[in-house]
């Protein structure tokens, strides 16, 4: 029943209209090169959008110089791409306008035309006349149409603009369908407004039979930029407009997954190229890369926690059908149900928990109630699982009686030396001794800091016996002081995330203990222990 209700009747075809690459690019902490451009161009493609806006050639040299080198060297199977600008100067005719120029000489087949539709923007950004820029609309567009561009008008402010003088920015929606836009698009560019609003509106634009198709461009400070796309499509807007992982200035645009997924899984919609959404996740992520922003844990659909689940009650509905508590099922965006172990967790999330990492527990009751206490008790103490599967596996195989022993710690110090010098600088010390394939081992390592020290004196105490790990990188480390009212004398927890740079494999793994350095050593022979068992190395 839950397919049939998630797949409700909406059988139009949708263009997606992708702007990461110039109003994503926008947010708070991106720069996008263009070598970035030229990578994060092809993964949109991948993901079958309809139009990529590349950019404001002319505007701003990097964006010119991408046109340039995409057009002899970008080929796109699924995509055309979008050259962004504004409409002509006030004074001035298209053709003579550079700008304008600009856009032409990027090569690209679409043109995007900005234009205002507030008439207080008109009078008051631009100083000129609401007459003068219906007529920069129409000069505009008209000559582009005229040069073979397809263009499209994002109507900048329009929704604010049709609450002060709706006569008026419908005036410029208009002039520029008139004028030979095929598409023109309502922005709620201050990102305010809110679903009802925005349905109500773009009827009004639909019933007032413009003659052009009608887009949604939408920003999130109100946090609604999908809701109003899906309630702008609904009011028979058939272009969203985007970016990828809702980025973009401020609080971002509508994130485009969200919006086709939505589309597509729970309207029946046509939005992506066919098979387009299942490499959802997967190119969200390889995206997230690209720009260097982690990704979002809990994104929408094809976030790492999208189809998480830690309570008891939850698992144990799970595994009598997925459905019962997920709203889609995970394959439909390229994710995957993951059950989070933590304090939370019955015997049920054990079990699956342990399936989902290769390990039939069905009918073990003894040994599923001895991993769920242990895992309670833990957590009381202040370890997380949830976050630390690797640990979790290696408890599970602890319980189970088949841990590896790679080597048993007989004890480990660390010192610290700052100089009267430079008191700023310090140099740190570590001495490990371990006993390892029956012999002791004693090894010393030094590095900017205890943890560091404390990890090269591991390496070089067990490496000549387990070559493997030189290929395990440190990658993520994080701290955080439980029950800080103990102030130093808190409880520390460490969680270290490592990846195996042969493989791309990566885990997590955490320790917790009385200071920072214990809970690091904890969680970084962890580490190392889980990677060699997942390498099939054997002890020694």
């Amino acid at each position: 029943m839950a397919e049939k209700r998630e797949k409700a009747t909406m059988a139009v075809q949708i263009e997606v209209y992708d702007t990461t690459l110039r109003d994503g690019a926008q947010q708070e902490g991106m720069n996008l090169s263009v070598a970035d451009k030229m990578a994060i161009a092809p993964l949109l493609d991948e993901l079958g959008v309809a139009v990529i806006e590349g950019g404001w050639p002319g505007a701003i040299p990097k964006d010119t110089e991408f046109f340039a080198l995409a057009h002899k060297e970008l080929e796109l199977t699924n995509a055309v791409l979008a050259a962004f600008g504004a409409t002509r100067k006030a004074g001035t005719t298209a053709a003579k306008d550079a700008q304008v120029k600009a856009l032409l000489d990027s090569e690209a087949p679409i043109v995007t035309l900005v234009a205002k539709s507030d008439i207080r923007h008109v009078e008051r950004a631009l100083k000129t006349t609401g007459d003068e820029n219906l007529e920069m609309v129409r000069d505009t567009v008209s000559y582009l149409v005229g040069e073979g561009r397809r263009v499209i008008l994002d109507a900048e402010h329009f929704f604010n603009g049709y609450e002060v003088d709706p006569a008026y920015a419908l005036s410029v929606l208009r002039a520029a369908a008139e004028a030979g836009a095929d598409t023109i698009v309502p922005c709620d560019t201050n990102g305010g407004m809110l679903p009802d609003d925005v349905a109500r509106i773009v009827t009004e634009v639909r019933e007032a039979n413009l003659g052009a198709a009608i887009g949604m461009h939408a920003h999130n400070d109100s946090g609604c930029a999908v809701a109003n796309t899906m309630a702008a499509v609904a009011a028979g807007a058939t272009q969203v407009q985007g970016c990828i992982n809702g980025y973009g200035e401020r609080t971002g645009n509508a994130d485009i997954i969200t919006v086709a997924a939505n589309l597509e899984i729970k309207r029946g919609a046509t939005a992506l190229r066919a098979g387009g959404l299942l490499e959802a996740a997967r190119i969200a992520h390889a995206v997230a890369e690209i720009t260097n922003i982690a990704p979002f844990a809990r994104q929408p659909y094809v976030g790492m926690s999208a189809f998480a689940h830690k309570g008891g009650l939850h698992a144990s509905a799970i595994r009598v059908d997925p459905d019962l508590y997920q709203h889609t099922r995970p394959e439909y965006v390229g994710n995957d149900m993951r059950m989070v172990v933590s304090e939370m967790a019955g015997r049920a999330s054990i079990e699956l928990k342990g399936k989902e990492l290769g390990f039939d527990l069905a009918g073990q009751a003894e040994l599923l109630g001895r991993v769920t206490d242990r895992v309670k008790t833990l957590e009381a103490e202040g370890y997380t699982f949830d976050a630390a599967d690797a640990s979790f596996e290696l408890l599970l195989l602890n319980e189970m009686g088949q841990a590896p022993q790679y080597w048993t710690t007989d004890g480990w110090r660390v010192a610290v030396e700052t100089s009267p010098e430079d008191p700023t600088e310090a140099a740190a010390e570590a001495t490990v001794t371990l006993t390892a394939g029956g012999t002791k081992v004693d090894a010393k390592g030094a590095g900017n800091g205890p943890v560091n020290a404390l990890d090269h004196a591991l390496r070089t105490a067990v490496q000549g016996l387990y070559p493997e790990i030189a290929k395990f990188e440190l990658t993520d480390y994080k701290v955080r002081i439980l029950e800080a009212s103990h102030g130093t004398d808190a409880i520390t927890r460490v969680l270290i995330t490592t990846v195996d740079t042969g493989t791309g494999q990566t885990w997590r793994t955490v320790g917790v203990g009385p200071n920072v350095i214990e809970a690091s050593w904890e969680a970084l022979t962890e580490a190392l222990t889980y990677g060699l068992h997942h390498a099939g190395v054997e002890a020694k």
